[in-house]
C-alpha cells in the first residue's frame, strides 16, 4: 500500500456523536491523499461502532483502540507512531474542519520547508451560538524565536496562540520527541514551545477550524492544577531558550515570576468579585 502524503491522527474519547460530525468534515476535504487514524482512548460509548461504519465506505480510515485510557498525550503519541505520512495532522473530536484545511496546511508547509508545523485562525462557538474569531497578527512564515519571544513569553496569562490542532512534519517530531505526558491535556503547548526552539512556524490567516463550545460536549479527563503545569512548561521553555544569554535569562526569570504574581492577583480579584456578587444576591 503506497504511503499517503498526510496522516490525520484524530484522537477521541467518549464523544461518538461529535466524532461523527468531525469525520464528516474530514471526508469532505478538497485534499484527498490522506489516511485517517482514529485513536479511541478506550471510550465507554459507541465510538467503535461509529468509526467501523465509516470504515465500510472509506478505506482511508483506520481504527485503533487503547486497551486502557492513556489520556490525550499518549493517545496522540500512539497515533503518530502508527502514521505513515510525511505530514501529520493532529486533530481532535468535536472540532469542525473547513473543506480546504488539509490543502491549505499542506501547501503552507510545502512552500516553507523550514517550518516544523502550521496553524491557523479559529472560530469559537459560544454556548449561545455566537461565533468569535481568534486570530494572530502573523505572516505566513516566521521564526520560532519570534513566536517564543514576541508572543508566548509576553503573555502574562500563559496563553497559547496555537491550539491543539496543527499539521507538523514527521521529521520534526522525530527530532524533538513526542508529546510529554507530564503536562496532560496541556502537552500540546509544550510541544509547540519545543518545536519553535529549533524551527520556523507557518500560519494560515483564515478561520479554518470551528471549535464547539465545551458546554455542548462531554468533558474528557483533565489533570489537576493546570496553572502550575503551564507555569512549569513556560519556565522550562524560557530557561532553554535563553540558556546562552545569562543576563537575558535572569531578566526573563524575573518576568516569569512577575507574571505569576500578576496572574494570582488577577484571579484573586475575580474570585473576590464573584463572592461579593453572590453575597449581595
Amino acid at each position: 500500500m503506497p504511503k499517503p502524503a498526510v496522516s490525520v491522527v484524530l484522537v477521541t474519547y467518549n464523544r461518538s456523536r461529535a466524532l461523527a460530525d468531525t469525520i464528516d468534515t474530514l471526508l469532505s476535504q478538497t485534499f484527498s491523499d490522506f489516511e485517517m487514524i482514529v485513536c479511541d482512548d478506550c471510550s465507554p460509548d459507541d465510538t467503535e461502532e461509529v468509526v467501523r461504519g465509516y470504515q465500510q465506505h472509506d478505506s482511508r480510515i483506520f481504527y485503533r483502540r487503547n486497551e486502557r485510557n492513556l489520556r490525550m498525550p499518549e493517545n496522540m503519541n500512539a497515533g503518530i507512531r502508527q502514521a505513515r505520512g510525511e505530514y501529520i495532522a493532529n486533530l481532535h473530536d468535536g472540532d469542525l474542519y473547513h473543506p480546504h484545511l488539509l490543502e491549505k496546511w499542506k501547501s503552507a508547509l510545502d512552500r516553507n520547508p523550514g517550518a516544523a508545523f502550521v496553524f491557523n485562525q479559529y472560530v469559537t462557538l459560544t454556548p449561545d451560538g455566537d461565533a468569535r474569531i481568534d486570530k494572530e497578527d502573523l505572516p505566513e512564515v516566521f521564526s520560532g524565536s519570534r513566536l517564543l519571544e514576541e508572543v508566548y513569553f509576553r503573555r502574562w496569562r500563559f496563553g497559547s496562540p496555537v491550539w491543539g490542532t496543527v499539521m507538523a512534519r514527521r521529521s520534526a517530531y522525530e527530532d524533538v520527541g513526542l508529546f510529554d505526558a507530564r503536562f496532560g491535556f496541556l502537552a500540546d503547548v509544550d510541544m509547540w514551545l519545543r518545536l519553535a526552539e529549533n524551527y520556523d512556524v507557518a500560519y494560515v490567516a483564515e478561520p479554518l477550524i470551528r471549535i464547539i463550545s465545551h458546554d455542548k460536549l462531554p468533558q474528557q479527563f483533565m489533570l489537576d492544577d493546570e496553572a502550575s503545569l503551564l507555569h512549569r512548561m513556560f519556565w522550562e521553555s524560557r530557561m532553554r531558550h535563553y540558556q546562552d544569554r545569562k543576563i537575558r535569562r535572569a531578566v526573563e526569570a524575573a518576568r516569569h515570576i512577575a507574571y505569576i504574581t500578576k496572574l494570582r492577583i488577577y484571579l484573586f480579584l475575580i474570585r473576590t468579585k464573584a463572592a461579593v456578587m453572590r453575597y449581595l444576591a
